[in-house]
This record gives structure tokens, sequence and C-alpha cells, in this order.
């Protein structure tokens, strides 16, 4: 059997950069809500995520390399989908099959492990695409299994939505929840649902201020010229120019 994680650093790398440079090049603004405590964190971290979309494992590396650039970052991948990507195992993605036991046993040895060394995993324990609305919010309980075989390592979850609002880019909308404890419970099973309530909490917390459209709820941690381009805004350019006024992209100015 293959000895995981088999990280290479230079390819981690450049993985982690074109992913950033996808979320720069396609979202307008990357903005995070509520308490950012969890990002001064510096021991081993499970971060549980909902699931919106393709974009999530680049949200972790944008997220990995903004504020958690002291340690590495890994995460588990469906192996057969894994393997058409042989690049992403070498930047810190581990290959796992849910149906087969063994499998599963492989990775929660190795995810101890890469814990045990002070890492973040980043997981999205719904195990599928699923709409931020859709609920009740149901997760698979590996997670909780991993929890408490590493009482050391904060689990905490994380709610993510991709939302228009006045540019022709999306927003990219962040937030971190309260820590859950695998040691207050006494079985997994109470683990998983403590994550399915806290996780649920934290979407619709998100959610709240995502309605409200302001900016200003916020903490914007990155944001791009704003603005279509090209001759639209060429034109735009020229009537403020022709106005005396200054040139301002963004449709909310």
């Amino acid at each position: 059997m293959k000895t995981y994680p088999r990280r290479n650093p230079v390819i981690a790398a450049l993985v982690s950069r074109g992913m950033r440079r996808g979320i720069t090049r396609h979202f307008n603004a990357v903005r995070l809500s509520g308490n950012s405590d969890i990002l001064r964190h510096y021991g081993p971290l499970i971060v549980c995520a909902n699931h919106p979309g393709w974009w999530d494992p680049a949200v972790f590396a944008w997220l990995q390399h903004r504020f958690f650039s002291h340690c590495h970052g890994y995460g588990p991948m469906e192996a057969q989908a894994l393997r058409k990507y042989p690049l992403l195992e070498k930047a810190g993605l581990i290959p796992v099959s849910p149906e087969n036991p063994e499998s599963l046993r492989h990775f929660l040895r190795k995810a101890c492990k890469i814990l045990g060394q002070g890492h973040v995993l980043w997981i999205t324990p719904e195990g599928h695409f699923s709409d931020v609305r859709s609920r009740p919010i149901r997760l698979q309980a590996g997670f909780a299994h991993l929890a408490r075989r590493v009482p050391s390592a904060m689990l905490v979850p994380l709610a993510i939505e991709y939302t228009f609002w006045n540019e022709s880019r999306p927003e990219l909308l962040l937030r971190f929840g309260d820590p859950v404890s695998a040691l207050e419970s006494t079985r997994t099973q109470n683990t998983t649902v403590l994550m399915e309530e806290a996780l649920t909490t934290t979407m619709e917390t998100l959610a709240r201020d995502a309605i409200m459209r302001d900016p200003s709820k916020f903490r914007t941690l990155s944001q791009g010229a704003g603005g279509i381009g090209g001759l639209y805004d060429v034109g735009r350019r020229i009537r403020q120019w022709a106005r005396g006024e200054e040139f301002q992209p963004r449709h909310d100015q």
C-alpha cells in the first residue's frame, strides 16, 4: 500500500498558487463574516465546510496560504476522481474510497498523523455538492471519528457562499463558526450532530449577512478592480473624463 501523504512542496506551492489566482481572477471580492479568532490558531485544525460548488478546494488553498502558512493544508478526495488529477495528490490531497472500509481506515491513520504534526485538514463532510439553502444538513461521521482520535485538534465549521451582488463577478463569502468539542460527547454520533447544528447555524448567519449585500458587514480580505472591462468600461471612462469626474469602475460607486 502507498504511503501518504505524498506531498511535494514544489508541486504543492504551484498548485496552491494556481488555485489562488483563480479566486482572484474569477471573484469580485473575498469577504469574511463574523469573529476571526480561529485565524490566529496555531494548533492542529479540522475545518468542516459546506460543499456548495467546484471552487471549494481553491477556497481552502486561499485560506491556507493567507492565514495558516505556518503549516501545511491537506484534504481528502475520492480516489477515482483523484486518479484523473495526479498532481493534486502531490499537492496534499489524500485519496479515499468511501465504500471501502480499508481505505477509510487508511485515511484515518494518515489524517491522525497529519494532525499530530500540527497541520490543517480541510474537509466537506456532506460528501457531495449541496445548495446552501438545503436543509437539514447531514454530515458523514468520518470527521467525528478522527476528532476523537486527535483530541488536541480544534474542530471548526466553515460556511461558504458564492453569490452575486453589484458587480459582474460573484462575491466569495466566508464565515467560521464556534468550535465543536468531540470531548463533550460520549459517542461519535453526538459529535456529528453537534457539527451539523454548528454548521447550520454558521451558514444561516452568513446567509443573513449575504442578503443585506452590505460590504461593511464583512471584513474584505481581497478585492478586484470591479467594473465589466472592455469597450463598455472604456465608454464609461470617456464619459466621466468629459465631465471632469474621476473614473469609478465599481457599480456601487
